[in-house]
């Protein structure tokens, strides 16, 4: 498993530098059975949080049909009803899937462009990528033992030990 990394600066609004990283997983043919096997392309691999995420995405959707239903209007009312609606779902949709901080496996199979700040939030997501890859390419190795049943021994730990696991878990 390879990562493949490709980094562009590009001049922003207000004369800024937009930072733009391009990742992408090249994967063997045993790692692409196991991907399909096992319908790791689902799979999140990391999971973004952002607030508010889904109601911005409604708002610039509903930005975009209010535009297009403007430029639209001298059509026919159900055909500027049509392409107003698939303008709101369409700009919504495409919001959503730009902005959104939740990466899946399949978002890296096919390459997923990132937009960051700065060099040094370019240097993080690289970094962030490189290391979910990593525990990524574990987990397809162990899926290749799943058969079977396994007996780990956990033994009992000394009292202060067993209190510091037990305080780190809740």
């Amino acid at each position: 498993m390879d990562l493949l990394f490709k980094r562009e600066q590009t001049s922003a609004r207000f004369l800024k530098v937009a930072f733009k990283l391009w990742g992408k997983v090249e994967v063997s043919e045993e790692e692409q059975a196991l991907i399909k096997r096992y319908n790791f392309g689902e799979a999140s691999l990391i999971d973004g949080l952002q607030d508010n995420h889904l109601r911005n995405s409604v708002f610039v959707g509903l930005l975009g049909g209010l535009v297009a239903y403007i430029i639209l209007g001298f059509l026919p009312d159900t055909l500027t009803n049509l392409l107003t609606l698939a303008a709101t779902v369409g700009a919504g949709y495409w919001f959503f899937h730009k902005t959104r901080e939740t990466i899946y496996v399949k978002d890296l199979l096919h390459g997923r462009h990132f937009t960051c700040l700065s060099i040094v939030d370019l240097a993080r997501k690289e970094a962030w990528l490189e290391q979910q890859v990593a525990i990524l390419r574990q987990v397809m190795e162990s899926a290749k033992h799943w058969d079977g049943a396994e007996s780990i021994n956990i033994p009992a730990l000394p009292k202060d030990e067993a209190k510091e696991l037990m305080l780190a878990a809740a």
